[in-house]
């Protein structure tokens, strides 16, 4: 069962309602109250019956200086009312820095994890691994407000990298999913820069739609251009690919210089995909490339922001894509 959460204070702070609503949305927790203990005994009393109505699992979080002096105050009313009983944790000590919402919702969770787990756990059978994996996925995501299509997006791809972390920094333009259920049903091409992306597209799905996915980053002339050019090979494969982009799903899951290339070709060239998926990884360019396609809108993309992404996450959302179009993915939290 998910654990409620209460946020104490001494006195009243308005980023407290803040980082409540980010559990809510980005934690994925249902029910979160805030309590300065200004506001009386009573007010505490109804705070917590609201909260163990719903869970008898709590968790008290505070981010006050002295955070023994407000937990014992804690203890105290708490012993003093009368209350149901319930599993009470107390969490204190992390700092709010950017990430701190998700370390926070890892925290509440391991909190009420079992103390001492069995010598030797149980094995799930192996349909039911990726039921339980996708379970807790949805779980933590339930509070993010996607529509049904976009989370079955979101959930692969967080699936793919084991990192909610992802689910933070994916982004996409209005008209994505649409314009990738139109080009997927039409057999529109599948321009990939590198054969790791290939080979872990769906192929029972994308023979169904007769889709042609197209790598060239491992051709002899493409490496031998790109030597004489002084470019990376992902440069050239993009644009030894530009006969097959019009109304194309453009793949870039590795290389940051085949994202730049996509974008100039669109940019200077005319060039025009039904929809770019940019999600290369790495320090060097990735962020870059992927903030310059996020800010065009004359194709629909979808990304990731940051240096995180990668080839897993790139067939996971092409796949999740696929899905859709399918009808194999429109049932909810499926």
């Amino acid at each position: 069962m998910t654990p409620s959460v209460l946020i104490i204070s001494e006195k009243h702070h308005l980023h407290l309602e803040g980082v409540k609503v980010q559990l809510e949305k980005r934690g994925g927790f249902r029910n979160v109250a805030v309590f300065a203990f200004l506001e009386g005994r009573e007010a505490f009393g109804r705070k917590l019956n609201s909260l163990l109505g719903d869970s008898r699992h709590l968790a008290v979080v505070t981010f006050e200086e002295n955070p023994a002096g407000i937990l014992e105050q804690f203890e105290q009313w708490y012993r003093e009312a009368v209350l149901p009983e319930a599993e009470v944790r107390p969490i204190f000590g992390l700092l709010e820095t950017p990430s701190f919402i998700r370390a926070l919702s890892t925290t509440v969770r391991q909190q009420f994890d079992p103390e001492h787990p069995p010598e030797e756990p149980p094995v799930p059978q192996p349909d039911k691994i990726e039921e339980e994996s996708f379970r807790i996925i949805d779980e933590v995501l339930s509070g993010y407000g996607f529509d049904e299509e976009w989370h079955q997006v979101v959930r692969r791809a967080v699936h793919a990298a084991a990192d909610f972390e992802v689910a933070d920094r994916m982004d996409h333009h209005v008209g994505a999913i649409d314009a990738a259920m139109r080009a997927i049903r039409n057999g529109a091409n599948i321009i990939v820069d590198v054969q790791m992306v290939e080979s872990g597209i769906s192929k029972p799905l994308t023979g169904k739609f007769k889709t042609e996915i197209r790598c060239f980053v491992g051709d002899e002339d493409v490496a031998s251009l790109a030597k004489t050019e002084g470019v990376t090979r992902s440069t050239v494969a993009m644009r030894k690919a530009v006969p097959y982009l019009s109304g194309s799903i453009v793949v870039v899951g590795n290389a940051p210089t085949a994202l730049f290339e996509v974008l100039r070709l669109i940019r200077k060239e005319g060039v025009r995909p039904a929809l770019v998926v940019g999600v290369p990884v790495g320090f060097v360019g990735a962020a870059e490339s992927k903030e310059l396609l996020s800010r065009q809108d004359t194709i629909p993309w979808i990304t990731t922001h940051g240096p995180k992404g990668g080839s897993t996450v790139a067939v996971a959302i092409v796949n999740a894509l696929l899905r859709i179009a399918d009808g194999s993915a429109i049932n909810p939290r499926s």
